[in-house]
């Protein structure tokens, strides 16, 4: 019984070493952005989607939904205030939700996010883009999560974040190759991240 738990153990162990090493190889793009910010939502949909589309298994990515925002806590309640307004506060908890959702596979969590700053009113957007990537059952949950308790420590959580980096971010979308802020990089990442990407890449892929 010993023998057997050790070599579960063992090959649970080097799943996850080899799996690290996977993603050490990988570019990694940190997306720290808003739901409403014009900006974002043309960086997110004509640069990000495109890239994680095509190099699929070569890069990394990490949403962070609440730019310039700021969060307090007053009475023991989470209060925002969203750079675009009360509704741009719903669509980053929304978002917030869909990336710590579990039952959602990581491509879901980004279609859907593509889908959503592709839309201009994240109140009226979740249900269509769930029917796009035919998840309409997880509506009510993800509304609940965005409407309630949940939603206010997802997004204060992003927000603290979000002002590890900078307090407060200079520049909605900010954008991180590698871990390693450089802003020669977030220039050109915002007009061209393809073109990032492939200078950095350990390992080219072939749509280089």
């Amino acid at each position: 019984m010993r023998c057997l738990m050790f070599m579960v153990l063992l090959v649970v162990l080097c799943g996850a070493y080899a799996k690290k090493k996977q993603d050490d190889n990988k570019v990694k793009i940190a997306v720290y952005y808003e739901s409403l910010c014009p900006d974002s939502k043309r960086f997110i949909t004509s640069q990000l989607a495109p890239v994680w589309r095509d190099f699929r298994g070569a890069v990394k990515v990490k949403l962070v939904p609440y730019g310039k925002s700021t969060h307090d806590k007053i009475n023991g309640k989470w209060q925002f205030n969203c750079h675009h307004g009360p509704d741009e506060c719903y669509g980053n908890k929304i978002q917030s939700c869909i990336l710590k959702d579990r039952s959602l596979a990581d491509t879901d969590k980004m279609e859907l996010v593509i889908c959503l700053m592709s839309q201009s009113s994240p109140d009226k957007s979740l249900d269509t883009c769930l029917t796009q990537i035919n998840k309409q059952s997880e509506g009510d949950k993800l509304k609940g999560c965005a409407n309630g308790d949940q939603g206010d420590g997802l997004l204060a959580t992003y927000g603290d974040k979000t002002d590890s980096v900078q307090r407060p971010l200079s520049f909605v979308p900010t954008v991180i190759i590698n871990e390693k802020f450089d802003q020669a990089i977030q220039d050109e990442a915002f007009k061209d991240l393809k073109a990032v990407v492939c200078r950095v890449a350990t390992n080219k892929p072939s749509v280089c």
